[in-house]
């Protein structure tokens, strides 16, 4: 599999600790600087396709947007356009027109509808599968399987025209059933977060609300996803670590 950093945000936008205690959101100022950093250090930005093909530079980043939020249309897209920057963007299929319900305290930010999805294809993004409904797949049974994997794979490729090639699990939580039922269907790659187990378990490096320039740097360094595991072993390390280093500064309101 290639060797590409890829990165995973979530919604573009600023939002109150209030309205995103997960640190989901980052502003759209954050996101030119991020990007024009790796631009100016010579990093490649990558199509979905290119990655595939595994013909990626040495410094090269695969830019991946998780669960569709209607603000990513609105300030996140705009700065990819400024930038000329290319990306893939993870829907969920059942929810498109939605709201982020799966999250008991932020249930109301909106989602992209179809109409939306087919405005990022005119804009030259691939649009992904994340699933039906944001449901968790480790451990599930078999109907929600086929409903987050096989379901949502025909809605959008109905949607779209085009047969989706890959697949993000939501919340990163997969096992070895969800990346066979991924597989089977005919994706060809699978995106986790942290851990790796094949084509159908890539890792990313998640960015969120609070990163700082210097943690944004640290992120996008060789061996950052193995640091990231290690110190995930040690309860309370990795929060010590990033407040060592610094958090960017949110409104509580």
């Amino acid at each position: 599999m290639s060797d590409a950093l890829v990165l995973m945000y979530h919604g573009i936008g600023t939002r109150s600790t209030s309205r995103d205690p997960h640190n989901l959101f980052v502003s759209p100022e954050s996101l030119r600087r991020q990007l024009g950093t790796l631009l100016d250090r010579g990093w490649t930005p990558l199509t979905l396709d290119r990655y595939l093909r595994g013909d990626v530079p040495r410094r090269s980043v695969l830019l991946t947007f998780d669960d569709g939020y209607r603000a990513f249309l609105d300030e996140g897209l705009p700065v990819l356009r400024e930038l000329d920057v290319p990306a893939t963007v993870f829907v969920l299929s059942g929810l498109l027109g939605g709201r982020s319900v799966w999250m008991a305290d932020m249930p109301d930010e909106p989602l992209v509808d179809a109409d939306g999805v087919r405005e990022l294809v005119r804009a030259g993004l691939d649009v992904e599968c994340h699933g039906w409904d944001h449901s968790h797949l480790a451990g599930t049974d078999p109907r929600t399987l086929a409903r987050n994997v096989t379901h949502a794979l025909r809605a959008l490729a109905d949607l779209t025209g085009r047969r989706p090639r890959a697949f993000a699990y939501p919340y990163g939580d997969h096992d070895a059933a969800a990346r066979r039922a991924v597989a089977d269907a005919g994706f060809e790659i699978g995106f986790s977060v942290h851990e790796r187990a094949g084509r159908f378990a890539v890792p990313r490096v998640d960015v969120t609300s609070v990163d700082t320039d210097t943690t944004f740097l640290m992120k996008t360094r060789p061996g950052y996803t193995a640091l990231r595991q290690m110190t995930g072993r040690v309860p309370g390390l990795r929060p010590a670590l990033h407040s060592l280093v610094g958090r960017t500064k949110r409104s509580s309101t």
